[in-house]
């Protein structure tokens, strides 16, 4: 009877957590080219994807956590880009966790010269 118990706390206690958690944000940011690199192959054979790293081009969205570090995959910024372009792109973040201290998880891309 006591495990019982037991299971019904923790089954009550994991269903409030889960409801208190997730928030979305999502939005056009302008962004500046400062790095470009190109696919690169590893000594194992694979392929890591090609990328540019960013820096925000404008005030801090209002609604998303603060951008400090933020990249985009090469396949979702124009061909030709280069260091020292300006980008619009889509954001997308999402917090699932459910501590206030964790990153949200941030995607970025597609992107487009304005």
């Amino acid at each position: 009877m006591k495990v019982l118990k037991a299971c019904a706390v923790v089954l009550a206690v994991g269903t409030v957590l889960v409801g208190c958690g997730g928030s979305e944000w999502s939005g056009q940011v302008r962004f500046k080219v400062t790095e470009v690199k190109p696919d690169e192959t590893l000594v194992s054979g694979a392929t890591w994807p090609g990328r540019v790293s960013l820096d925000l081009d404008q005030e801090q969205p209002a609604d998303a956590a603060p951008i400090t570090a933020a990249w985009a995959k090469l396949t979702d910024v124009p061909s030709g880009t280069a260091i020292g372009d300006v980008l619009v792109c889509t954001v997308n973040e999402r917090d699932d966790s459910k501590f206030d201290d964790a990153e949200p998880v941030r995607e970025i891309g597609p992107c487009q010269k304005p």
